[in-house]
């Protein structure tokens, strides 16, 4: 009965994709240990608990990628909210502009 209280406008969805999206790259992006927050997990300790100090090589690589992927995406992102890329282009822009001229000259020259 409170289902058929909500308007119909509204969006059903608690939790909308685009809200949950940027949760999740705000977390990704973040420095927090999310496994630094969860209990010690029961199914290491079934396994015999050695399992927890040697890791798989691959699932270490993974980590390694993870990491490597989540500085990157900081770095972007810091990019992303200064205008050094448009002033970089801006250069570019300039520079490109007075090599056309040159070979305009030197195309004048031969003639």
């Amino acid at each position: 009965m409170a289902a058929s209280a909500k308007p119909a406008g509204k969006a059903s969805h608690p939790l909308p994709l685009s809200s949950t999206l940027h949760d999740l790259a705000l977390l990704r992006a973040s420095d927090l240990d999310l496994a630094a927050l969860l209990p010690p997990s029961s199914s290491a300790d079934a396994d015999g608990g050695s399992s927890s100090g040697a890791a798989d090589p691959a699932v270490e690589a993974s980590v390694q990628r993870s990491l490597e992927f989540s500085h990157q995406a900081r770095a972007a992102l810091k990019l992303l909210h200064t205008d050094a890329v448009e002033k970089e282009g801006a250069r570019l822009d300039e520079v490109r502009e007075r090599l056309e001229d040159v070979v305009h000259g030197l195309d004048g020259r031969e003639d």
